[in-house]
């Protein structure tokens, strides 16, 4: 199997070049394409002799999403949908990194495969077009959704679990808050990279949640970070309002993978088992 793919220096895309060539299965970086007249084209003759091409890349800054909609739909639409044109022409299959939050705001209960999808965000919005655009470019593509992703090194401005540990080291009165209205599923990056490739390899089509075991609100999640780290600091409750964002997110983000339980996959670890594993492992002398 020979891959290629976007956003191969971010979060997710570093895991999955790290555990391919651990697997010795060829993948290389795609560089972002031009959007033009031309761009399907173009996209179809660099995708000559790959076998699958994953899409990772993403305009990820909900909220900057809100008051700039225009670059969100250009980066998660519509460099999408032609990406999945240009592999369909080349006969590649296409896998297409989405999100849990596409779910929306309208229950409590974690979100299986089969649930109605009702995004409150341009962001989510626009992750909605982009599976649209893969699912119906060939019926052998694929859409994944993850939660809260975190891992890689601590050096990235976006590693959720890094920062929250300097911020506790840095809490000058003894204590730091945290969202308790929010839940999801804390992801580690390994485990989801590790699921896509398992994927990819098989004749997965359609869309399958790919989120650890469990789920968590933020406050437990940022609890979690600090005990598994060792400090003694406390993680104070406040509410989703506090944070006056210009995104309505939902409150709920939680995910099970429903379709990959009922066709005999195992179950991805518990999300604070995983954590404890990046701690202890890619984070071992952060800060020391």
């Amino acid at each position: 199997m020979k891959i290629l793919l976007t956003g191969a220096n971010g979060l997710l895309g570093s895991a999955i070049m790290e555990r391919a060539r651990q697997l010795g299965i060829a993948c290389e970086p795609m560089a972002r394409p031009q959007l033009g007249r031309d761009t399907v084209q173009l996209l179809q003759s660099s995708l000559d002799g790959y076998d699958v091409v994953i899409h990772a890349a993403a305009n990820t800054n909900v909220e900057k999403c809100e008051v700039e909609p225009e670059n969100c739909y250009a980066d998660n639409f519509l460099l999408t949908e032609l990406i999945a044109q240009g592999a369909a022409k080349a006969s590649v299959r296409m896998v297409f990194i989405s999100s849990t939050g596409i779910y929306g705001a309208w229950q409590d209960t974690p979100y299986r495969e089969y649930d109605a999808v009702l995004p409150t965000t341009h962001h989510h919005c626009s992750k909605q077009m982009g599976e649209q655009a893969v699912l119906a470019a060939h019926g052998a593509n694929l859409v994944v959704r993850t939660g809260w992703l975190f891992g890689g090194p601590a050096a990235n401005p976006k590693n959720f679990v890094a920062r929250r540990i300097e911020e506790a080291r840095g809490a000058s009165a003894g204590f730091i808050r945290s969202n308790r209205e929010q839940r999801g599923v804390p992801c580690y990056n390994a485990d989801v990279a590790q699921r896509i490739i398992e994927l990819c390899q098989s004749d997965a089509a359609g869309i399958y949640n790919c989120v650890n075991s469990g789920n968590a609100s933020r406050l437990e999640y940022v609890q979690a970070i600090v005990e598994l780290a060792g400090l003694q600091v406390e993680v104070r409750p406040s509410d989703a309002a506090s944070f006056n964002r210009k995104a309505k997110v939902s409150n709920n983000e939680m995910a099970e993978c429903w379709k990959s339980a009922a066709l005999g996959w195992p179950a991805l670890p518990l999300w604070r088992d995983s954590l404890a594993r990046y701690l202890n492992g890619e984070l071992k002398d952060f800060g020391k």
